[in-house]
């Protein structure tokens, strides 16, 4: 398998993540721990993905894959190429237009929501001759999206929201609502609309996440990693497999090897984007 990584326009940058190009040479089966969202061009081969709520997707296309509640399963024919495409909680909003709730968990065709736009840019991706001009036809796409949906109103996004599924101190929900100064059933609603679930699942999601990171840094053993937010062990590996798709002990043991690549590309190419991260 072949791995490359390369940032988005720097006014991009709130609303994309980052894009990589995959590869594959032989046939392979990958699980995927729980995720943001992406948008994936094939440019050769295919295969299917294997969602948390069960569904099976036969890709071959352009699509974009909604944030997904569970780990997933990524089966690639051989010699498959995908430039990939990840966008952050912002992007929903400004460069779907639909919020996050809606794309959980769902395979949805890229020109829905993008039309001749989407497609010409998509050729464009094919058609070029490095991740470098991948990424310039993409910068390129999601620009011209946002003028085009300059003049629709978008909420503020939710920093607070954000600060609080990353803090490493597992804070409570009731702080969460503290953070926000907006009501319980509020949070709840902007939570689902920009990350698509409500806090205390996210909470589940992102504290798994981290554990996931603090492995893969190698100064911890992975009872260490899990730290006080776990009831017991069992508790631990149980959440663990739910979010990241092997247990800790399989993850060290490098049994999920595209996540393992994932996160050694992005240490090597200096990306500051680990797992748990938008």
């Amino acid at each position: 398998m072949a791995l490359e990584y390369h940032m988005p326009r720097a006014d991009l940058r709130d609303h994309v993540r980052a894009y990589y190009y995959f590869s594959t040479e032989d046939r392979s089966i990958q699980p995927l721990c729980a995720e943001m969202g992406n948008i994936r061009v094939v440019l050769n081969g295919g295969g299917f993905l294997h969602t948390p709520d069960g569904q099976k997707q036969h890709i071959t296309s352009a699509f974009l894959l909604g944030p997904t509640m569970g780990a997933y399963c990524m089966e690639a024919e051989a010699g498959t190429r995908v430039f990939g495409i990840g966008i952050r909680p912002k992007g929903w909003i400004t460069l779907c237009g639909i919020n996050a709730e809606e794309a959980t968990d769902q395979v949805i065709d890229l020109t829905s929501f993008a039309g001749g736009l989407a497609r010409s840019s998509i050729d464009e991706m094919r058609n070029a001759a490095s991740l470098a001009e991948m990424a310039g036809a993409a910068d390129r796409f999601f620009a011209n999206i946002l003028r085009r949906r300059a003049s629709r109103r978008s909420g503020v996004y939710p920093e607070a929201l954000a600060q609080w599924l990353l803090d490493p101190n597992d804070l409570s929900v009731d702080e969460l609502i503290n953070m926000m100064d907006v009501s319980r059933r509020q949070t709840d609603r902007v939570a689902k609309m920009y990350f698509g679930a409500s806090p205390k699942y996210l909470q589940r999601k992102y504290r798994a996440l981290r554990a996931a990171d603090r492995i893969r840094t190698g100064e911890l053993d992975w009872l260490s990693a899990a730290g006080d937010a776990f009831y017991d062990q069992s508790h631990f590996i149980k959440e663990f497999k739910t979010f990241v798709g092997v247990t800790p002990k399989q993850f060290i043991g490098n049994q999920a090897q595209l996540i393992t690549e994932i996160q050694s590309k992005r240490k090597v190419q200096a990306l500051p984007i680990p797992l748990a991260s938008f």
